[in-house]
């Protein structure tokens, strides 16, 4: 947390002094950091050691007590572990009271004395900080996550927060796997951004650690209501001026373990932070000294501490911005298991955490997160379905070894009803280890592979049960120098997943792990395969050795897999899938309640076949004719509408000729773009193509979210949506759109330029985009200099901020214009021309903007060649004219274009590369 860390200074040390100091600065203020000794708890060790801290710096002007505690939660305190406790006076209480302390009488303990409040500088502070929180100024998240750079206190180190009511106490073992899940205090999931919580009170001191729920919530019922306990505060109070931070790392009851320490360390060293900053120096520098306040004197001070006068030597390190690794030790790292393996040596904690981090990959939870929440009423049949309550009787494990199927057409909404179960079962299953994924054939390769499946699933699971992380442990032998030192560049093969997977589920003991796993057929085929069978393999091990493992998969009727042992659910079968779609017509058509709407309503629900997708799209087409006054004709809108799905979508795509650009742009776009586009970014992209003026000098406040949302709408004649989540992407409304686009070639059967080469033409359309958008000009409005700025600086990172608020799709098609290229060339269409006629130069300033690490930066005279090598790509190498060698020097990071593409593990390029020596 220091800003600054110092040099030991050149004092006088006491003889009695034992204490070991580290100092630096903060915000400008001088800081003396000192740790009681190792095994040393309570109010008197902590007065020792303030007492020599006085000593030996007499220009101290206050003190932070900062630490951990343990919460007391409450029907009016919602305090959970990781949130912050300040002592802040209330009541009769000065923020801290001793509640150990007095004289025994027959009525029980009488209280005696009082502690002292904190100095006035540190309460102005408090209101400082929590003012500043008000208006969303707090810099506490910021510090915090500067901190949780060292997996040491990462959040996610410290397992699930668990609590349990106050009459049922801890079974026994080190953490609480052994705890009835059905005895947790039921709350409320926090939103997002409430991640840690400031709470300002009394907090109690005592010498005796506090275990015990019943008598932690008498005391503080005692004493008008307490936030946490702790055991070194008292000692200080009385006789050194500080204000107590305290991060929560359990609830004082006998459920406390060590899970949590580090992480309730570092949410108080983050508010440490906080308070500080907004004490200005220059009032420090005006307060009587501490050893004023303590002796009630006034002395002058014999050593004062000035910020610009330290007597320190100062080491320089900067580490709340973060530069760039040191990429000599930057090393790929293919991870994966053998049959025969050496004597396993455990890993530390660190590295345990490095390895469950390196799991993890973006949009893991996109999918589930844009699948829309199930209609009122709708999709409850499910939890009394005949299949669903067989396949979680665990009596019958030995029958479907935990396996159900459930299956129906595109479109029938089976991920609706997967999300809907993953719901419930969050909700009633709170004794369970609850697993998921969704495949998503939209999204990127870890979105729509097996591996990603895999990674996620043992993610979760080792993050609900951390001590299965010694699972990772069978990678000792791999990682003979693994450290955090290192950046280490990750790929994980399937076979270990699935090896690490199995263990954990082997160690699982008592722990029942329900696992839901949507749209199979998102994936490969070859691959769900090999996933069926590992599952079928792990339903076997789990009937054998009485673990309690079931999982739940959904996809269409193909590919047809058979499995040994397992119940099938087909939802056009299913009396409630009907009811739904019947319910969902009734709530959604807006017609009246006529004879002729009901006749209508009737069709509608017979023409469905219970593909649920086709009834949304209809349902939405006859509510649009109705709004127009035309309820005469809806009936016979309803016999033009064709019945299948794909014809709807055709019926849609030719309803009229308008914005035909704009059409087949926007599809191009969400099929073929490398990586799912922002609406921002799409709402710009389409424009490059259509109309560069309009993005030129477009306004935000004009072009507003609302704006671009109806824009998308109307260019994908309703097809494409934004996702929901944190970062919305665009992408089709259902697969079965994509379908229709690439596997029938949709748009070839509407128009006939695309019945031939459709990828080529696709992939040739987006790179003029991506050209067209780089060519505007940028360096007046964002006020680029000639010469940027260090990658790693505050100034490139404000000019990136400001690109990307002015020019959304800039960065994109910087980094994706050769891409694209690339694929058209590898589809046929000569890129000679356009790499004769590349704006390099504009090319190289405009990426080196956006690049955040000085080393990954190209000089000015890099060769057109030696970034085609860095992006793998092949196809634009071997058309290139022969102007230069593939093993050139020039003065770039790697060499050589062969090197280059060495290593970026370009693999296709270093072929190319050799291909173009012969």
């Amino acid at each position: 947390m220091l800003d600054e860390k110092h040099e030991d200074a050149i004092r006088e040390v006491s003889d009695n002094d034992e204490n070991v100091y580290c100092m630096g600065s903060i915000a400008g203020h001088n800081v003396v950091i000192v740790c009681l000794p190792a095994g040393h708890i309570g109010n008197s060790p902590a007065a020792t050691v303030a007492t020599q801290m006085r000593t030996a710096f007499k220009g101290m002007q206050f003190g932070l007590m900062v630490g951990i505690g343990g919460g007391v939660p409450s029907a009016g305190v919602d305090i959970r572990l990781g949130d912050v406790v300040v002592s802040q006076p209330q009541g009769t209480f000065g923020g801290v009271v001793q509640y150990d302390f007095g004289r025994r009488t027959p009525n029980g303990l009488e209280r005696i004395g009082s502690l002292n409040s904190p100095p006035q500088i540190l309460l102005s502070a408090v209101s400082a900080v929590q003012a500043n929180a008000m208006v969303n100024e707090s810099t506490l998240l910021d510090h915090l996550s500067t901190l949780e750079r060292n997996p040491v206190f990462q959040r996610r180190s410290a397992g699930p927060d668990l609590l349990f009511k106050a009459v049922y106490n801890h079974k026994h073992g080190a953490t609480c796997s052994k705890c009835s899940m059905r005895s947790r205090q039921p709350r409320p999931e926090r939103k997002s951004g409430e991640e840690v919580i400031v709470h300002y009170g009394t907090i109690a001191s005592s010498n005796q650690v506090m275990k015990d729920a019943a008598q932690r919530d008498r005391v503080s019922a005692e004493l008008s209501g307490i936030l946490c306990f702790e055991m070194e505060a008292a000692g200080l109070m009385n006789s050194f001026p500080c204000l107590v931070i305290r991060g929560i790392a359990d609830y004082a009851d006998t459920h406390k373990n060590h899970k949590w320490q580090a992480y309730g360390a570092g949410t108080a060293a983050a508010y440490a932070k906080e308070l500080l900053s907004v004490i200005p120096v220059a009032n420090v520098m005006n307060k009587r000294l501490a050893e004023d306040a303590m002796n009630g004197a006034s002395k002058r001070s014999l050593q004062s501490l000035s910020p610009n006068q330290a007597p320190h030597k100062r080491t320089k390190t900067d580490i709340s911005s973060g530069s760039p690794p040191d990429y000599g030790k930057q090393r790929n790292l293919t991870l994966s298991i053998h049959s025969k393996k050496p004597s396993q040596t455990p890993l530390s904690g660190e590295q345990r955490q490095i390895l469950l981090d390196s799991l993890k990959f973006e949009q893991i939870n996109a999918r589930q997160k844009t699948i829309k929440t199930a209609h009122a009423k709708t999709c409850r049949w499910l939890l009394k379905s005949e299949q669903y309550l067989d396949w979680l009787d665990i009596t019958k494990l030995d029958k479907h070894h935990g396996f159900l199927w459930i299956k129906g057409n595109a479109g029938t909404g089976k991920s609706t009803l997967m999300k809907f179960a993953l719901v419930d079962a969050h909700k009633t299953m709170k004794d369970h280890i609850i697993l998921s994924f969704f495949f998503n054939a939209r999204g990127e390769e870890m979105e729509k592979s097996t591996i990603g499946a895999y990674r996620s699933l043992l993610m979760q699971l080792l993050e609900h049960v951390p001590v299965l992380q010694n699972v990772f442990d069978s990678l000792s032998f791999l990682l003979p120098s693994f450290s955090a030192d290192s950046e280490w560049d990750t790929e994980w093969d399937t076979e270990s997943l699935k090896t690490l997977l199995e263990q954990a589920i082997q160690n699982l003991g008592d722990l029942p792990v329900v696992c839901l796993i949507d749209a199979l057929d998102e994936c490969e085929e070859e691959q769900i395969r090999d996933m069926i069978q590992f599952f079928e393999h792990i339903g076997d091990l789990a009937v054998s050795n009485g673990i309690r493992f079931q999982v739940c998969f959904s996809s269409r009727h193909y590919p047809y897999i058979t499995i040994s042992n397992g119940l099938e659910l087909v939802l056009e079968r299913q009396e409630g899938h009907s009811q739904d779609i019947a319910d969902y017509i009734e709530a959604k058509l807006k017609i009246g309640k006529s004879k002729t709407a009901q006749q209508i309503r009737a069709e509608l629900q017979e023409k469905a076949s219970g593909v649920f997708m086709w009834v949304v799209l209809v349902v939405g087409i006859l509510n649009t004719e109705s709004d127009r006054g035309k309820i005469h004709t809806l009936r016979q809108k309803l016999h033009e509408i064709p019945g299948d799905l794909h014809k709807l979508f055709h019926d849609i795509l030719t309803r009229d000729s308008h914005h035909k650009d704009e059409l087949v742009l926007c599809i191009q776009w969400v099929l073929f773009a490398k990586q799912p586009l922002s609406p921002e970014q799409l709402y710009h992209a389409i424009y490059a193509g259509t109309n560069l003026e309009a993005v030129k000098d477009w306004d935000p406040e004009d072009i507003t979210k609302d704006v671009i949302k109806r824009f998308i709408l109307n260019s994908s004649k309703g097809l494409a949506e934004a996702t929901t989540s944190t970062e919305p992407r665009v992408q089709f409304i259902h697969e079965s759109v994509r379908d229709f686009l690439l596997k029938e070639n949709g748009l070839g059967k509407i128009w006939p330029e695309f019945r031939s080469n459709f990828h080529g033409q696709s992939y040739e359309q987006l790179k003029q985009c991506c050209l067209n958008y780089i060519s505007v000009d940028i360096t007046t409005p964002l006020k680029i200099p000639n010469n940027l700025p260090k990658a790693s600086s505050q100034q490139s990172a404000s000019l990136r901020k400001l690109a990307a608020q002015r020019f959304p799709f800039l960065e994109y098609a910087t980094r994706n214009v050769l891409y694209h290229a690339d694929a058209a060339e590898g589809k046929g269409i000569s890129q000679v021309n356009f790499l004769h006629s590349f704006p390099l130069p504009r090319w190289i300033k405009l990426d080196n903007l956006f690049e955040k690490h000085e080393v990954r930066r190209h000089t000015k005279r890099v060769s057109l060649l030696y970034i085609l090598a860095e992006l793998n790509a092949a196809n634009l190498i071997r058309a290139r004219p022969s102007t230069n060698s593939c093993l050139d020097v020039e003065k770039e990071r790697y060499g050589c274009a062969f090197f280059a593409a060495n290593a970026t593990g370009s693999h296709e390029a270093m072929q190319a590369c050799i291909e173009g020596l012969k």
